[in-house]
């Protein structure tokens, strides 16, 4: 019986391995060119200049021009180093995410651009986890509670405001699983700046 199971199981990574060693680099390539051309297409009939596309235009330039006014001058190195390493990270994730259809964006502010919702994590994510750094980084104790409830904010009303507006789409992703995340790239992010602070001293 488990030589059998074996042998069938065998044979059906064969067959599969077989059916990817047949794909040339050509037939990838133009599967990717036919994908981007309905993609463009259907941004263009379902996205562009729709009022949900201008609120994406919205949310990639006011929270910019909003971070800009309020952040401390003197600090702006340390305070844009942050939000570089928390959004690089953030960005890969949702790279990762998307591509692996755990959730996808119905609404794309252009369809050149990946992540799909840049515009979400610049403007609802990022700049609100400097803003929270610059306010309360001196401190772990109020850095670890007040981006504790911005991670609250972003996992239970901002994703969920993304799906009743239809921008965001959860495939087999749950809204509490994103809690953790936001909640623990914060903490990491403090801990590299703090670290790479100290080596000036």
């Amino acid at each position: 019986m488990l030589s059998s199971t074996i042998g069938i199981f065998g044979y059906q990574i064969n067959d599969y391995l077989s059916i990817l060693s047949s794909i040339s680099l050509q037939e990838l390539l133009d599967a990717e060119r036919n994908f981007h051309r309905i993609l463009r297409l259907y941004w263009h009939e379902n996205n562009f200049l729709t009022y949900k596309w201008w609120f994406l235009v919205v949310l990639s330039v006011v929270p910019a021009i909003v971070w800009w006014i309020r952040v401390d001058k003197t600090r702006l190195i340390e305070n844009t180093a942050f939000g570089l390493f928390y959004g690089v990270t953030a960005i890969f994730l949702d790279s990762i995410g998307s591509n692996a259809m755990v959730w996808t964006y119905p609404v794309r502010l252009t369809p050149y651009l990946n992540p799909q919702l840049y515009p979400y994590d610049v403007g609802v994510v990022i700049i609100p986890f400097m803003l929270v750094y610059q306010k309360y980084g001196f401190s772990f104790k109020k850095f670890f509670i007040s981006t504790g409830l911005l991670s609250l904010f972003l996992a239970f009303i901002a994703e969920p405001s993304m799906v009743y507006l239809g921008i965001y789409k959860e495939i087999t992703w749950k809204h509490v699983y994103s809690f953790p995340i936001y909640w623990s790239l914060g903490l990491m992010c403090w801990a590299i700046i703090k670290k790479f602070k100290s080596y000036e001293k």
